[in-house]
């Protein structure tokens, strides 16, 4: 059921990893989100959205980059990467 190595297995086991880690600080990853009316006497009709914890093993590598609690980093593209100064190979010439 489950294969040692690379693939889509590895990557459901170190996403449901990563989201019990982050769920046990309570930290939001993509929670699901529902809204109701606050009771609140200074507010009329105001709204509140309530979030709720997604189970860990629901969640795959594309949420946390999706998430808008999280933010993606490459250390490459911030230290000023330019794709004109790479130097590649000719097509098929594989090193």
């Amino acid at each position: 059921m489950i294969a040692l190595g690379s693939g889509e297995p590895t990557k459901a086991i170190c996403s449901t990893l990563i989201a019990r880690a982050f769920q046990s600080i309570r930290y939001p990853i993509l929670p699901q989100i529902t809204k109701e009316i606050a009771e609140d006497a200074d507010c009329d009709g105001c709204v509140r959205e309530i979030l709720h914890i997604r189970h860990h093993s629901l969640f795959t590598p594309r949420d946390f980059d999706v998430s808008p609690y999280f933010a993606v980093i490459k250390p490459s593209l911030e230290g000023g990467f330019d794709h004109r100064r790479l130097v590649w190979g000719a097509p098929g010439e594989m090193a």
